[in-house]
């Protein structure tokens, strides 16, 4: 079990929901139930609002009180002045988990964090778990869909996501990822982390066994040390951890303070400590879903040595200076296997074959035993099959095909890049290509193909790399804690001296 890990079923899972400030006038929470119900809901649903008497075909309850069991969860959608005494109700009434989307609390200034700091301490009084304040909400695909923006159902995927912006984790992270056929498992915005924090959850979705990756947007950690511990144990035992870590710039950091009201630290640190637990710092969101689904996909390869197929030479030029700028090793093709792809007749390849190897178009007719040469060769770990033609024609229907089975054939992570035209002319047909992403990752950006096959390695890597070392709370442990006097009311972050 991973270091102080909560219980969270009740969140992502929960039987049983009271959503108080229920109303189909609110933006917030009536999009929440539509969701909640539209999207597979089966459990007990109680809207709770002083002011209606019946929603959702539903009785409506005056006050948490009210509602005839105690429920799994709690959501709060209400004016901020009364989010406190919601909180302390349901905790006092024995409901494990509140989700709080009401705003307006650190975020917005000094009389709003004095309230947020009243439901800390309400949560801690009355052992609820709360998620929030200022949050959109929370995803489990095989659980609950508690959210206002979430514009389809989720279908189930192994990436669990933690955010701590709610408009990107949504609208963006999931919206996007959707519309390239990556799916996830969990999806949570963190909020404010009054109670709840990041290190919580990481903790919690590694130890979930449909969870093959935890990929996090990170704006401020309030307990650093707690994240680089569970973070350390998460890596260890195998699920990689990717973040994009935002606030480098001073602009950044401004801006995050107004938003969540969270300080980002110092970045030099913050990669220090990314290096030190196992955690990959993607670059942006595009980078996330990218490495996000290949470890989603794929399992971790025993090397570094990769093999790249090409139907373009310059992509393949294009695809081995990547390979060398990401310390990605490309042995050369030699021997049985170079000969057995000089002898197919298709490829039209006199004298010899180099690593990328450029199949041209024709190796597009021969793909399975272009695949099955390389695979029989036990000179490398991962390999790269670049293919740059239409993805819409008749041709493309075949490639697909082929591609699906390669891939579904391989022991070892073999990765699609499809560069070529992508819109059909009829905008209702879906193309060969989005069909086959239904299946396997299909990269569209030679870039972020390379980027994953890196993930992948350097996850491996890290992981053998960190057994000889000992684990955060081994040196924990072992490092005496100096007495200090330290401010009980402010939150510590990593920060660079100022001069």
């Amino acid at each position: 079990m991973l270091p102080d890990s909560p219980k969270l079923d009740p969140l992502f899972d929960p039987g049983s929901v009271a959503v108080v400030g229920a109303s189909p006038d609110s933006f917030y929470a009536g999009n929440l139930i539509d969701h909640l119900l539209d999207y597979g809901f089966d459990g007990e649903l109680y809207p709770v609002n002083p002011g209606r008497e019946e929603v959702w075909g539903r009785h409506c309850y005056d006050d948490i009180d009210d509602v005839p069991e105690t429920v799994d969860l709690v959501v709060v959608s209400v004016p901020r002045e009364y989010v406190v005494d919601v909180v302390r109700a349901a905790g006092e009434r024995g409901v494990p988990a509140a989700l709080v989307v009401t705003a307006g609390f650190s975020e917005a200034e000094e009389e709003g964090a004095e309230i947020e700091a009243e439901i800390a301490a309400a949560a801690d009084q009355t052992d609820i778990d709360v998620v929030g304040p200022n949050c959109i909400g929370v995803m489990s695909a095989a659980g609950a869909t508690l959210t206002a923006t979430c514009s389809r159902e989720p279908e189930q995927g192994s990436i669990a996501l933690v955010s701590q912006s709610g408009a990107l984790a949504f609208t963006t992270f999931f919206e996007r990822a959707a519309d390239r056929d990556i799916h996830f498992s969990h999806i949570v915005s963190t909020g404010n982390e009054a109670d709840l924090t990041t290190s919580d959850y990481v903790a919690y979705l590694a130890e979930q066994p449909e969870v093959d990756v935890i990929c996090t947007y990170v704006e401020g950690i309030a307990d650093p040390e707690r994240f680089m511990r569970v973070a350390d144990a998460a890596t260890r035992a195998g699920t990689p951890v990717v973040s994009v870590k935002v606030g480098s710039s001073e602009v950044a950091e401004a801006a995050t303070l107004s938003h969540t009201g969270s300080l980002t630290g110092d970045d030099d640190a913050w990669n220090a400590a990314f290096r030190q637990t196992g955690v990959e710092r993607a670059p942006d969101i595009p980078d996330l879903l990218a490495r996000g689904s290949a470890h989603d996909e794929y399992d971790s390869p025993d090397g570094d040595r990769v093999c790249v197929a090409s139907t373009s030479g310059g992509l393949a030029s294009l695809l081995a200076d990547m390979a060398a700028e990401r310390d990605l090793e490309l042995p050369d093709i030699a021997g049985e296997t170079e000969q057995t792809l000089l002898d197919m007749e298709q490829l039209l390849t006199f004298g010899e074959f180099h690593n990328p190897a450029d199949i041209r178009g024709y190796g597009a007719e021969v793909l399975p035993e272009i695949a099955e040469t390389l695979f029989a060769d036990d000179s490398f770990d991962a390999y790269v099959f670049a293919i740059g033609l239409s993805g819409i024609d008749d041709r493309a229907e075949e490639v697909a095909a082929d591609l699906k089975s390669i891939v579904a054939d391989a022991d070892d992570p073999a990765v699609v890049l499809w560069t070529g035209r992508k819109e059909p002319d009829d905008p209702t047909e879906t193309p060969p290509y989005a069909k086959l992403r239904e299946h396997v990752p299909v990269y569209e950006d030679p870039a972020k193909s390379m980027d994953a096959v890196a993930s992948l390695i350097d996850f491996a890597a890290t992981v053998d790399r960190r057994k000889e070392h000992p684990t955060r709370e081994d040196l924990e442990a072992a490092t005496p804690s100096p007495e200090l006097d330290l401010p009980g009311d402010r939150v510590l972050v990593w920060e660079r001296p100022k001069g």
